[in-house]
């Protein structure tokens, strides 16, 4: 079973781990350092935010990660881990900018069908 597993990708997926804790530990220092008090409830929502974001840059960053090194244009910047790492770290932020985009462009296509029949 082990030999199906890509070393490479697996390289990815744990760059882009540690990306993505980077950015729940900026997540988490920022809850706490509001000068408010912090409850329960709201560190485990912000713990649920924090995994839900290495989930999802895990998963794009394996994904992505070795087509996209291929279109930087500067050698030195094609590393796959760095490109990962910083996928895993900013996923989660980008991620609703995206989503709202694929939106918006298929309302816009639901529009047109409907305006062409």
């Amino acid at each position: 079973m082990w030999q199906f597993i890509d070393p490479d990708r697996l390289r990815i997926a744990a760059a882009a781990l540690a990306g993505a804790v980077v950015y729940g530990v900026f997540t988490l220092v920022t809850l706490c350092m509001t000068g408010q008090s912090v409850r329960r409830a709201d560190l485990i929502r912000a713990l649920a935010n924090v995994i839900a974001a290495a989930v999802t840059g895990v998963i794009v960053a394996v994904v992505i990660a070795p087509n996209l090194t291929l279109v930087i244009p500067f050698v030195h910047l094609r590393d796959t881990s760095t490109v990962a790492f910083f996928i895993g770290a900013l996923t989660w932020e980008v991620l609703p900018f995206l989503l709202l985009g694929v939106r918006n462009r298929a309302r816009r296509e639901a529009e047109k069908q409907g305006a062409g029949q």
